[in-house]
């Protein structure tokens, strides 16, 4: 329990403080969004600290972290500075359901592929079990961006068994009509048969 309170508490720490170490200015870029067509230097420059003052970076570091831990211990995670003018639990909360849609199904196969390959190793022992062992081993280790780019380029660009990216066809809006659902279904429901007779 303590490693997981200090394991906390560095990540919002670096959470904090990473993006403000970062070189760039996401105020810039939001305030020339903000004032794009104006002339006037002072009224620019008042709307920039109109906005410095909105998000509290007007206030030393030390101030801000507290502002931060506090808001954060209410639920309040802020305004996105990349997706202006979201809030980060809207962002979070959209992108919940697609994050369980991907993991579930996932989480579920390996079980099944992890289990009963176990299983048919010990069984058969010798040269399976010696086989099965290494390449496991190998594929533990590869990081998981670098299997999905490489199952997304075997399974999507060259066999067209997978939706090559989005939840949903791009030229859908989601609602619940008949082709937002069978899109959903050919995005989601195909792809997870389609593992699964890979596997068999």
């Amino acid at each position: 329990v303590a490693w997981y309170i200090v394991t906390f508490f560095c990540a919002v720490i670096l959470n904090f403080f990473l993006p403000r170490l970062m070189p760039g200015d996401p105020i810039g870029q939001i305030v020339s969004e903000a004032t794009a067509g104006m002339t006037d230097a002072s009224a620019i420059q008042k709307v920039q600290q109109q906005y410095i003052e909105r998000f509290g970076l007007d206030k030393s570091y030390i101030e801000q972290f507290f502002i931060y831990v506090g808001n954060l211990l209410k639920g309040d995670m802020g305004t996105s500075f990349s997706q202006y003018p979201r809030t980060v639990s809207d962002i979070i909360s959209t992108s919940v359901p697609w994050t369980l849609a991907l993991q579930i199904p996932s989480i579920i196969v390996g079980w099944f592929i992890g289990n009963l390959l176990g299983a048919v190793a010990a069984y058969l022992r010798g040269a399976f079990d010696k086989v099965i062992m290494p390449v496991s081993m190998f594929m533990s280790n590869m990081p998981a961006f670098g299997m999905a780019l490489i199952m997304l380029y075997f399974f999507a660009v060259k066999l067209k068994v997978f939706p090559s990216g989005g939840g949903y066809g791009f030229d859908l809006i989601p609602a619940f009509t008949g082709e937002f659902i069978l899109s959903l279904l050919h995005h989601w429901v195909a792809p997870f048969i389609s593992i699964v007779l890979i596997t068999i």
